[in-house]
């Protein structure tokens, strides 16, 4: 059974449990205070009507005209089922509302069980109420007519009563049973859509989206299922631009390799040493590309392993800066390395920063004109909040070594800026790998860079050269 029906079951199954609790409550209720009200209402007409007769008795000395006093007190009555009866002192009928007994003589023991009007002590009259609830003098229950006709009287007032209730319960339950209608599907119509999303998904549409913008707990699994379908597309896309790039990276080295092979096989290009060494650096160019992917593919997995061990920067950076002297004195370049004095040991793989330093070098000296300059320097902070998008603590200040590396180069455009960390993005379009790299150096620092737990980020202005800092926690 789908989920609409169970739910429209469910509100169902609770409206009918809570008609019929509160039917039969105020049913028994109902029947309660009839009673109650019958008896204190009986009760109450013979008493207040005998002291009312013997007031009348005592004004005028008669009973003469009686029946107009009798005769307001009839309504009351009636509701009862009762019919009232005035006799004399003797137990005469001098009145009576039904108008069929006037002048009878009652039996003592009807006499006995009326109430009595009593003016100056002496017995003047007797009330009876028959047919209906009424109290005797003694205080207990009238005559024999009175239990058949209160009992029928009862069973009718309680049988429209509880026809009220049934009427009521129902009207209620199909008000509540419509909103529960609307409340189940409310509930289901988000869960369809999400399904939907899902199916499509699982189809490999990525596109498709759940526009719910609720704050229950479905609104946050739309959120949620919005925020996985917007990192599988992204991913998804990232995956398709990769296996572009790599084969486009992977096109112009395989094919020069090719037709040179081609053309010593076929005789044109003798196999010399001189049109042997274009083929092996293309072959080291391929090496180093599918090691440059291996070391990105498993830093951005979070599998790369790091040799961390305490470490001198500034020894580090010296010897990185060594490696680079002589292409950069070969363009006439000036490289330096500034450090401060007394740079704390931290805790680091040096190979790994060391790639770092030298993709960053490597880029400055490549970008720098002849006659530029190159500057590398390194600091240590103390107290201050690591930068990074997950500290290990807001509150806590920790210590910073900072990396920069400094170049008079072109620049970079502000457009070129958010994109400069991507895989195999290259600022020159034009520029080709004979004259660069792979196009995954600033990709596998930043990847290097956090799983140290740091952060790296470039400063660039055309024409004002180009800053690349990387920081690294003390700790």
């Amino acid at each position: 059974m789908r989920l609409f029906p169970k739910l429209l079951l469910s509100f169902l199954a609770v409206i009918l449990a809570g008609v019929l609790v509160v039917s039969y409550l105020a049913n028994q209720a109902a029947a309660r205070e009839v009673r109650a009200f019958m008896f204190q209402g009986g009760m109450a007409t013979d008493a207040g009507l005998a002291q009312e007769l013997a007031g009348y008795y005592r004004g005028h000395g008669s009973w003469e005209g009686v029946e107009a006093v009798l005769w307001d007190q009839s309504g009351m009555s009636s509701m009862m089922g009762q019919q009232l009866l005035l006799t004399d002192a003797q137990g005469r009928i001098v009145a009576d509302t039904a108008g069929a007994r006037i002048g009878q003589t009652l039996p003592e023991a009807d006499i006995a069980s009326g109430a009595a009007i009593e003016v100056n002590g002496a017995r003047v009259g007797t009330l009876i109420a028959q047919g209906g609830m009424r109290m005797g003098g003694n205080g207990m229950m009238g005559d024999a007519g009175f239990g058949q006709g209160s009992d029928n009287t009862e069973r009718d007032l309680l049988a429209r009563v509880n026809r009220a209730i049934w009427l009521a319960a129902l009207a209620a339950g199909g008000v509540a049973l419509a909103g529960g209608g609307l409340l189940a599907y409310g509930l289901v119509r988000p869960i369809r859509q999400l399904t939907a999303a899902t199916g499509a998904v699982a189809r490999g549409d990525l596109g498709p989206r759940v526009p719910l913008k609720s704050k229950d707990e479905i609104g946050e699994l739309a959120t949620s299922f919005n925020s996985m379908a917007d990192s599988l597309q992204k991913a998804e896309q990232l995956r398709r631009d990769m296996t572009a790039d790599i084969a486009h990276e992977l096109r112009n080295p395989l094919a020069i390799l090719q037709g040179n092979l081609e053309a010593m096989v076929d005789g044109v290009i003798p196999p010399t040493p001189e049109d042997l060494q274009p083929l092996f650096d293309q072959t080291r160019l391929l090496t180093r590309l599918v090691e440059d992917l291996r070391t990105l593919a498993l830093a951005e997995a979070g599998q790369l392993s790091l040799n961390r061990v305490p470490t001198d920067v500034a020894a580090l950076a010296q010897s990185v800066i060594a490696r680079f002297t002589a292409p950069a004195e070969a363009k006439r370049i000036t490289l330096r390395v500034e450090t401060l004095p007394d740079l704390p040991n931290i805790t680091l793989d040096p190979h790994r920063i060391e790639q770092v330093l030298g993709n960053l070098l490597s880029n400055a000296i490549r970008h720098t004109p002849e006659g530029g300059s190159v500057v590398c320097r390194v600091i240590a902070e103390h107290d201050r909040v690591h930068p990074t998008h997950h500290p290990p603590s807001r509150s806590t200040p920790v210590g910073l070594v900072t990396f920069t590396v400094t170049d008079t180069g072109p620049g970079i455009p502000p457009e070129a800026l958010p994109h400069i960390f991507e895989r195999f993005y290259r600022v020159d379009r034009s520029r080709s790998r004979a004259e660069g790299g792979t196009g995954l150096g600033l990709a596998i620092a930043k990847q290097l860079v956090e799983a140290h737990g740091g952060r790296i980020w470039v400063e660039s202005e055309p024409n004002r050269g180009s800053t690349v800092t990387f920081t690294l926690p003390l700790a």
